[in-house]
């Protein structure tokens, strides 16, 4: 078995959440950071547009254009290239998995719906304060109750959503 199976198989539930949970006190210990993925978007957002005109750039969280938040959600995109690269994937595709084989859209309308899907988890984000990850993973682990409801939140409402793109997109079919 050569290495690319062991980093592009699935690996076993347990195993990627004690990677992730591992980060939390790893960021806390060299950067006294909290994880999160959002922040590293507009950090992302931050680095490309020199002077951006939403109040929030300006914070002392974006003061540095080149944080350790852009480079960490570069490393996760750069990581599941690599890990897609390994398995044989092809660099480009318009295959999406489920939502390709039981939607026959143009992809012109499917790059819409990821569009508005990631603005819409990107305000929800901004407005809830963080991402999953950081209320999920670093809220849960530093015991804050407003993370607590939040991901209370963030389940329901991923139950409902599930729910409803199964009965409206792929017509009440079962997965």
């Amino acid at each position: 078995m050569v290495i690319g199976d062991h980093l592009t198989g699935i690996w076993p539930w347990w195993f990627g959440g004690a990677v992730i949970g591992l980060l939390v006190p790893v960021l806390y210990y060299f950067f006294n950071v909290g994880l999160g993925v959002s922040t590293g978007y507009a950090s992302l957002i931050r680095s490309a547009v020199s002077r951006p005109r939403l109040r929030w750039f300006g914070s002392s969280e974006f003061a540095d254009r080149w944080s350790w938040r852009l480079f960490f959600l570069l490393g996760i995109m750069s990581g599941s290239w690599l890990a897609n690269h390994l398995a044989g994937g092809h660099a480009v595709s318009s295959e999406l998995g489920l939502l390709t084989e039981r939607l026959d859209w143009p992809i012109a309308a499917l790059g819409l719906l990821l569009v508005a899907g990631g603005f819409l988890m990107g305000l929800g984000a901004r407005l809830a304060g963080g991402c999953t990850s950081g209320h999920s993973i670093h809220g849960l682990a530093t015991l804050q109750w407003s993370s607590f409801l939040i991901t209370l939140t963030f389940l329901a409402f991923g139950v409902l959503s599930a729910n409803a793109v199964r009965l409206f997109l792929f017509s009440g079919v079962g997965l």
